[in-house]
Parts: C-alpha cells; structure tokens; sequence
C-alpha cells in the first residue's frame, strides 16, 4: 500500500470535490463553529484549495492531449460561463428585488458578469461589481496554464517556490488583504501542475516521490504547529498543499462504499454548490423555523443539493440542444 498514490487525483476527483464543497459549505455557514468538531469546519476555507490544485491538474491533462490554446480556453469558458451567469443572474436579482447590493449602472454590470470587477473593486461591497472572488480567479488562472505547463521542470518549480515567498510577503505586508485570497492560491495551482507532472513521468520519480513523502512529513507538521500553538500563520496554507498528495490518498483509502458514490455525486455539482451556498438566504430562512442549527444546515445543504441538479441538467441540456441546432 503506497501512502502517496497519485493515481488516486484521476480516480477520486469527484470524491475529492464532493469532501472540500461540503468543507466549504461548512466554514461558511459558521453556525457550526462551536460544535465538538468546530476546529474543523473553521478551516474549511482549504477546501477551496483542494478545488484549485485539482483543477491545475485536471487542466494540464486536458493539454496533455495536444489541443491548441484556443481550443483549451473555450472548453473551459464553455464548462464555466453559462452556469456563473446563470447563477450570479438569479442572485442580483433577488438582490435588486429585496434592494440590497447590485450593479446601478452599465460599467458595473459589465465588472459584474466579466469577473473583472474583482480584481479591479475587490475592496467594494460584494454584489456591486462582482459577485465572488473564486470564478474570477480560476478565469485567470486559465489564461496562464498553457504557458505554465510548456516551462521546463526547473522553471516551474522555481517559479512555485518564488510564488509562496511572493504570498507571504504580500500577505504580511497587508497589501489588499481581500485580494489575498486570489494571490494565496497561486502557488497551490502551480502546485497542481508540478503534480501532474510528476504524475505523468516527466519529472524523475526517483527524486520527485522521497520529496513529496518529505513535504508531505514537512506540511502536517506545519498544520500540527499552526492549530496547536498559534505558529506558522503565513505558511498555513502552503503547509495544507504540501500535505494533500498524503491526505487525498488516505481519503481514497478510507472512504469506501455506498459514501463513495454520495459524496462523489456532490463532488459532479460542485460548480452549482459553490455558487449557490454563498447566498445564504435559503439557510437564514429554514433557520426560523427550525432552532437546531446543525439540523437546520443539513436540510438546507439537501436543498441546495436538489437545486444544484436540477441547474446542472438544465444547463447541459439546453447547451445540448443549442450546439445540435448550430450543426
């Protein structure tokens, strides 16, 4: 039995997706905070880092099948964009009806719906000029993963480590600490790639597996360091990548049965789910009349889930139907 098996990335990816949307789930609906299992669900902000590394990986297997730059960017805006829209529509305008934050004028909803207003306003109230940071994000990181993945082996890792220095220090001098949640996750993307890479052979395993079993020693002792004496803040995050080629395979170790497959169908909708759960008034609402919170977020989870199929299949079908007319 290997304790670093990166074959589990290809096999378990829905699963994966499935455990960080419910962790993310979880850390935002902070009702859960001071359950037995607390400590847990307020560092679910990490399952958003789970997201990017498989994405980075997931990506760079896309390009390993030799499609053009072009081609690689519609099939991820295609994959991306009709559901974004969808679901940031639905919101602004629940939002204009119950006269909370929404775009007022037409350059604010072109930052709206282009994801451009993040980078740009992210010190702004949300639901002006963008809805969330994560898409955004992603969007971004699209444009530059052909590029990254062409770099030689020393460019990159050179570039990953530069990356975490950069995080660190920006982090520490407090520049746009909103925006923070973008740059932090630049080097768990990279992250993905050199993954990948490593996965396919094109870095040497005999050097690349001792260090990612060393890493991977290096990160849970940092995670031990940062949740049991306050240290390594900064470095907190990085630490948790460092970690994941060790925690996503014991996760594909213990996580049998039935479980699999329930957790692996959240993981297919993680799109609808992330979007969905930041507008918490579904769970506001079911909260009133149900006084377990705990009871409460699971019903609304459920629900979210439903809704979250039923956008999914919509989609797809009229995607479908839009591209069989076009032919």
């Amino acid at each position: 039995m290997k304790l670093i098996d990166l074959n589990c990335i290809t096999e378990g990816r829905s699963l994966f997706m499935g455990l960080a949307i419910l962790w993310i789930i979880a850390v935002h609906y902070s009702f859960l905070y001071d359950t037995p299992i607390g400590l847990l669900f307020k560092n679910g902000y990490l399952g958003v880092d789970i997201f990017i590394m498989l994405s980075a990986f997931g990506l760079c297997f896309s390009l390993s099948k030799g499609c053009s730059y072009i081609e690689f960017i519609k099939k991820r805006l295609k994959r991306i964009i009709p559901t974004w829209w969808v679901l940031i529509s639905i919101c602004l305008i629940i939002n204009i009806l119950l006269e909370n934050n929404h775009p007022q004028n037409l350059f604010q909803f072109l930052c709206y719906y282009s994801g451009i207003g993040w980078w740009f306003f992210h010190n702004e109230p949300y639901g002006i000029y963008y809805y969330e940071w994560y898409i955004p994000t992603l969007l971004l990181f699209y444009i530059f993963t052909p590029l990254l993945y062409k770099l030689s082996n020393t460019k990159i890792i050179t570039i990953y480590i530069l990356s975490i220095i950069c995080a660190v220090t920006l982090l520490r001098l407090g520049i746009d600490n909103r925006l923070s949640l973008s740059y932090e996750r630049i080097p768990t993307f990279i992250s993905g790639i050199i993954l990948f890479k490593i996965w396919k052979g094109d870095i040497n395993n005999k050097i690349s597996i001792p260090l990612l079993y060393l890493f991977s020693i290096i990160g849970i002792i940092g995670i031990i360091c940062f949740l049991g004496f306050g240290i390594l803040g900064p470095l907190y995050k990085h630490c948790f990548t460092f970690s994941l080629p060790l925690l996503l395979t014991l996760c594909n170790l213990l996580i049998k049965g039935i479980l699999v497959k329930i957790i692996s169908f959240i993981g297919s909708l993680t799109l609808e789910l992330y979007l969905l759960h930041i507008y918490d008034l579904p769970l506001t609402y079911i909260m009133n009349f149900i006084e377990n919170r705990t009871i409460a977020i699971i019903i609304t989870t459920i629900i979210l889930i439903g809704i979250a199929y039923v956008i999914n299949k919509s989609i797809e079908k009229i995607t479908t139907f839009i591209v069989a007319s076009k032919s």
